[in-house]
């Protein structure tokens, strides 16, 4: 079985600590004693570390050695308008999983207000999902989750400047099926009922290339988790 991996909240020199929910977690449920080894990720490197002390509120480790970590896979990023938080949280959990990199979260005008007023008070919330998520597929880093902003100020912004492959989602029928990813690559993805009245040509505007995920009609997370799929993530 493969050991245990969790992101360290200090490293320094040759030992690191876990705090928090994580050191409770591995001093109560897993019940953590002293030489017992375990994966620690840091700063998107990955250490062998031996338990030195474990209490629920902090876990030290002495740091065995780094451990050799795949290459890492050309950054995917995403901006996706929002939508109900109980499918956005299992999307944001499986798309950790799938390898995303950065999430932008966008306002469009079929972006329900209530939904924009609430985010603020979750995203603590989100970034837990993301990292735990990020710690149960192994990974050595999490997905940045950036703030709620409007399309137009997304599109103006340098994060969509040219750089890598960009990609706006759109519903059938239209745009090109959408192919595995030769380099980094940004998708682009509207909220619950699709683009409002020129929002689609505003992202064609400013670069973003029309992709197609077939035939059907997807809801956000399912669209969301196909495209990161087929880029290869």
């Amino acid at each position: 079985m493969s050991r245990r991996r969790f992101f360290a909240a200090r490293v320094e020199g040759e030992a690191a600590w876990l705090e928090g929910a994580a050191a409770a977690h591995l001093a109560r449920v897993l019940r953590a004693v002293a030489g017992q080894e375990f994966e620690l990720a840091w700063q998107g490197r990955v250490y062998l570390g031996r338990v030195r002390r474990a209490t629920p509120a902090l876990v030290a480790f002495d740091l065995v050695g780094e451990l050799a970590t795949p290459a890492p896979a050309p950054a995917l990023e995403l901006g996706a308008a929002l939508f109900k938080f109980d499918r956005f949280e299992w999307m944001l959990e499986k798309a950790t999983e799938l390898g995303l990199s950065r999430l932008y979260l966008l306002s469009t005008r079929r972006v329900e207000p209530r939904l924009l007023a609430a985010a603020a008070k979750r995203f603590e919330r989100w970034r837990t999902i993301a990292r735990e998520a990020a710690e149960q597929s192994r990974r050595a880093d999490w997905p940045e989750i950036v703030a709620p902003q409007p399309l137009a100020a997304f599109l103006a912004s340098p994060v969509s400047a040219p750089g890598r492959e960009r990609w706006v989602l759109t519903e059938p029928p239209g745009g090109e099926p959408l192919s595995p990813a030769r380099g980094p690559r940004l998708l682009l993805a509207g909220p619950e009922g699709g683009w409002g009245p020129g929002e689609l040509e505003a992202a064609v505007a400013a670069g973003f290339a029309p992709a197609s995920l077939g035939p059907r009609i997807l809801r956000c997370e399912t669209a969301l988790l196909a495209a990161l799929a087929r880029s290869g993530a």
